[in-house]
C-alpha cells in the first residue's frame, strides 16, 4: 500500500490540534479549581480552534476529502461522513460557547470550562475515529492519482492561508505550553 499524503497531512494537523486539546483540558481544570490562566490564552485558543482546527483542517475534510469519498461510494447519510460532519457542527457549538464566555465584564469562567471540557472530549473521540476508521477507509478507496488530486485541492483551497496560519499557531502553541508551566504539556519532538 502506498503512503497517502492527504491523510498524512490531516493526521499531522490532528497532532497539533491534540496539543491544543491538552492546553484546553488543563485550562478547564484550572478554571474549575478557581485557578488563573495566562492572560490571553482563552482568546488564543478560541482563535486557533476557529481559524486552524475549523477554518483549515475541517475545511479540507469537508470541501475535499469527504466529497471524494462520497464519489467512491462512502455514504454520507447513515455512514461515517455524516457522523464526522455532525461532530464538526457540535464542535463549532462548543467553540461558540467558549467565545461567549471569554473574559469580559460578565466573565463566566465556569461556562468556558464547561464548553472546553465538552470540546476536548468530543474532539479526542472524533480524531480517534478519523485516524482509526475514516482515514484507513480513505486510503483503501483513494488511488495514488486521487490522493494527488486531494493534495492539489488542499493547496488550492488554502492558497497558502493554512500554511501561514499553521506556522503562526505552531510558534504560539509552544509559548502557551511553556506559559502554563506544566512539563507534560510541553511538546516533545
Amino acid at each position: 500500500m502506498c503512503i497517502m499524503q492527504a491523510t498524512d497531512t490531516l493526521k499531522r494537523e490532528h497532532e497539533m490540534i491534540e496539543r491544543v486539546l491538552r492546553l484546553l483540558e488543563e485550562s478547564a481544570r484550572r478554571l474549575n479549581a478557581h485557578g488563573a490562566l495566562p492572560e490571553g490564552l482563552p482568546a488564543w485558543t478560541v482563535d486557533f480552534l476557529r481559524r486552524f482546527a475549523d477554518g483549515c483542517h475541517h475545511d479540507k475534510e469537508e470541501q475535499v476529502l469527504f466529497p471524494m469519498l462520497e464519489e467512491r461510494g462512502i455514504p454520507r447519510v447513515g455512514g461515517p461522513i455524516g457522523v464526522m460532519l455532525r461532530e464538526h457542527e457540535m464542535g463549532r457549538d462548543c467553540v461558540h460557547r467558549m467565545a461567549q464566555a471569554l473574559p469580559s465584564e460578565d466573565n463566566n469562567p465556569a461556562a468556558f470550562a464547561s464548553a472546553a471540557g465538552e470540546y476536548v472530549a468530543l474532539l479526542r473521540q472524533h480524531i480517534l475515529k478519523e485516524n482509526q476508521v475514516l482515514f484507513p477507509l480513505a486510503e483503501a478507496v483513494l488511488s495514488p492519482a486521487a490522493d494527488a488530486t486531494a493534495m492539489a485541492r488542499f493547496q488550492a483551497a488554502s492558497v497558502g492561508r493554512c500554511e501561514c496560519v499553521h506556522s503562526q499557531f505552531e510558534a504560539d502553541l509552544t509559548k502557551w505550553e511553556h506559559a502554563m508551566g506544566d512539563a507534560q504539556l510541553c511538546h516533545r519532538t
